[in-house]
């Protein structure tokens, strides 16, 4: 369980054997309101790393399905921003939604919305790794090409 109210990282290694209607979650986060404190995530035509209040840091693409893709999503609590890497690379930055206290474990594959699971990942999930703090873009390059695939 990452602690949501500060600087944390999430990060997974997603394949898509379909793309989503609206938005597919690899990883995500429980919490008490309405909507988890974090999603790392596909939808609407991009990868993203979301916080609530619909602060997304987007990487507009059309994934190939049953490719590898390194997605790692960072939650800077210092600057208030949110960076998503996609492979390794800083793909975007925005600013953070509000810090809900996560309240549950980690989901892997799925969101919880409103009380429900939700937004389940069509495809795989690997190697889910979650850090107290914000890495850097070195670290996060690094997560990559050490678990190249």
């Amino acid at each position: 369980m990452v602690d949501t109210t500060g600087s944390y990282t999430v990060s997974a290694w997603v394949t898509l054997d379909s793309l989503p209607g609206n938005y597919a979650s690899a990883v995500s986060q429980d919490g008490r309101r309405q909507a988890s404190p974090f999603y790392l995530q596909y939808g609407q035509g991009a990868f993203a790393f979301s916080t609530p209040d619909g602060q997304r840091a987007r990487l507009a693409t059309t994934p190939e399905t049953g490719r590898w893709y390194h997605l790692a999503g960072v939650r800077d609590d210092a600057t208030n921003q949110i960076k998503l890497y996609v492979d390794g690379e800083l793909a975007s930055t925005a600013t953070a939604g509000p810090a809900y206290v996560a309240t549950g474990p980690l989901a892997v594959g799925r969101a919880k919305y409103n009380g429900e699971n939700t937004d389940f990942w069509s495809g795989a999930v690997d190697e889910v790794r979650a850090y107290d703090k914000a890495l850097t873009a070195e670290e996060v390059s690094a997560l990559y090409n050490g678990e190249k695939r």
